[in-house]
């Protein structure tokens, strides 16, 4: 069916499959392992294979980790660490370790930032891209070398807040999610040295706090919760032809994170209401034209969030076709 997708004056219109209950920016490649973070309130690391098998815990550090992301070679894993005994006011900053969990480094902040966060790999591995928060005002989008020296502002978006960004597997663009006054979240992209910044969504989307590119630099995948209903849509880099991957209504939420390696799947963590009050959540990969909805999980309490779907090294065997 054809619905119209309407938000602060932004429509168009869009197919939609109505899909039933139950069910970095990504490099491209054969598909490899899954990270992600699970754990309230001090979630951990952890991977999966694409069929669900052979789920590993790679940290159990004292605090809570965020949006893990791949190396353009799979190899090593960045992300936020956030101490639950801060240091000088210092409460989030930029972890990396193997993909197995070892050699970990935390770096120091920089820029006297009470918070750095959110990082990811550029498309050549040379730089991490991160939020700086200064804890007062300024937040901004940071460019720093593999050994955390060399730091370079991007962009601070409109100056009211900004998260997430995403590199394009071609190192051309950045994507990340701005915040307005009110606290609502629009996607936007820019040049990668941040200038022609674009609003590519309207505030009104209520876009999250992780999207991804997809594998050939032309789409970004994003989530909103806009209207009380948590969908997964993906847009054109110049801002057209906006499509719907779900179309849950309230009491099913479908939260995309991240396309596989071969653009043939979007990877999803859908979480349903259930009897007594709570919710619970499975792993499911979806068309990018929102057909063949697979479930890879079973619906538990536990929670991956912030997925990012991994290369698979050289020689080892691809899957998730």
């Amino acid at each position: 069916m054809r619905r119209i997708f309407c938000l602060a004056g932004f429509c168009t219109a869009v197919a939609v499959l109505v899909l039933p209950a139950g069910g970095g920016a990504t490099v491209p490649g054969p598909n490899g392992l899954i990270v992600f973070r699970e754990g309230e309130p001090n979630g951990q690391i952890y991977t999966i294979g694409p069929d669900g098998t052979g789920q590993r815990q790679l940290t159990n550090l004292p605090g809570d980790t965020f949006l893990p992301h791949w190396s353009p070679e799979s190899n090593r894993i960045v992300f936020e660490f956030d101490p639950a005994n801060p240091v000088n006011n210092v409460f989030c900053q930029i972890a990396m370790m193997n993909r197995n969990g070892g050699a970990l480094k935390i770096f120091p902040v920089a820029n006297g930032d009470a918070c750095e966060a959110s990082p990811s790999f550029s498309a050549d591995g040379h730089r991490i891209y991160y939020e700086g928060f200064d804890g007062v005002s300024r937040d901004a989008i940071f460019s720093m070398a593999f050994n955390g020296n060399d730091r370079h502002l991007v962009t601070d978006c409109q100056g009211t807040g900004l998260t997430d960004p995403e590199l394009s597997p071609d190192g051309t663009m950045i994507s990340f999610t701005c915040y307005s006054p009110d606290g609502d979240g629009a996607l936007f992209d820019a040049n990668i040295d941040g200038s022609g910044l674009r609003q590519l969504t309207p505030f009104s989307a209520d876009v999250g706090n992780k999207s991804d590119w997809s594998p050939d630099s032309q789409r970004i995948m994003f989530i909103s919760s806009a209207n009380d209903q948590v969908n997964t849509w993906t847009i054109a880099r110049d801002g057209s032809d906006l499509q719907a991957v779900t179309d849950y209504p309230a009491g099913t939420r479908a939260f995309g994170n991240s396309y596989s390696p071969d653009g043939k799947w979007i990877l999803l963590r859908i979480e349903q209401d259930d009897a007594s009050g709570g919710f619970q959540s499975a792993l499911f990969k979806i068309r990018p034209d929102g057909s063949d909805l697979t479930q890879i999980t079973p619906f538990s309490d536990f929670r991956p969030r912030n997925m990012a779907w991994g290369t698979a090294l050289a020689g080892t065997f691809p899957q998730g076709n």
